[in-house]
């Protein structure tokens, strides 16, 4: 079951598969040589030393797990149902060359399309251990595109990127209600 530290355990969590394959892979390795080059802020915040950003853009509710009802704790107390979230990623290179910029989202693709759900050990150590986490590439029209790097960058020029969608992320509800049966009338 996942508290509140949810959303920040799906971008450590991303962000270890990647430095994870720094060691498996001959050439990504030579680009990024630290796990320190890896980072979770925001493009407009990347420094020189920093290479690539997994960058939490947008969440938002999914609204098709929205209506479910109370869970049964035991026989007098049940639990509102946990909020699942759709968390919107923004991977962006920052090698300061194109070529190799192309290589690292190449790189990036590679990773999460052989990882297309993470569970099990990929989430040991976090609050998610025992959920199961879609990773979608999602693919935004140049206006869409547009309009982020708008919001998120007031002085750098648009970098390449990709954007990627993790889903369900579950915040179980601390709110449980008790009531008593009827057992006369």
């Amino acid at each position: 079951m996942s508290n509140y530290e949810a959303v920040s355990d799906v971008g450590e969590v991303l962000v270890r598969l990647l430095e994870d394959s720094i060691d498996e892979n001959e050439q990504f390795g030579k680009i990024i040589t630290s796990s320190t080059q890896i980072t979770q802020s925001s493009p407009e915040d990347l420094t020189n030393d920093q290479f690539l950003s997994v960058f939490l853009y947008q969440v938002t509710e999914d609204t098709y797990q929205k209506n479910q009802g109370m869970s049964v704790v035991d026989a007098d107390t049940a639990k509102r149902p946990p909020i699942s979230l759709n968390l919107f990623y923004l991977i962006t290179a920052n090698t300061g060359s194109a070529k190799t910029d192309n290589i690292v989202i190449g790189k990036v693709i590679e990773i999460f399309n052989n990882n297309p759900v993470l569970r099990g050990p990929a989430l040991y150590y976090t609050n998610l251990d025992g959920e199961s986490l879609n990773l979608i590439f999602n693919p935004l029209t140049l206006d869409e595109i547009n309009k982020i790097w708008i919001m998120l960058s007031k002085s750098k020029p648009y970098r390449l990127s990709v954007y990627y969608e993790v889903t369900p992320v579950r915040i179980d509800s601390r709110v449980e209600s008790t009531s008593h049966r009827v057992r006369e009338v």
